[in-house]
């Protein structure tokens, strides 16, 4: 009798349909599940270039909220 393997997972992207990962992920993240399928939408699945997108997201909102409050960031 032959035994097969079960499929190994991608660790490096971000499987949709699979509601653990995108629990998991969502949860690292600290975002929405509308705000990871805009983000996956926009750039793809890979994990990386999520988590880039997430911090660039948040510092946009930091600098924004800075700039309507007329504080300066060094830098």
């Amino acid at each position: 009798m032959l035994c097969s393997r079960p499929p190994r997972v991608i660790r490096t992207t971000l499987d949709l349909a699979d509601a653990k990962q995108v629990k998991s992920v969502r949860r690292r993240l600290k975002i929405s599940d509308a705000d990871l399928i805009r983000i996956v939408e926009k750039i793809g699945n890979s994990l990386t270039a999520i988590e880039k997108e997430v911090q660039l997201e948040k510092l946009e909102l930091v600098e924004q909220c800075s700039a309507k409050s007329g504080l300066t960031f060094p830098g």
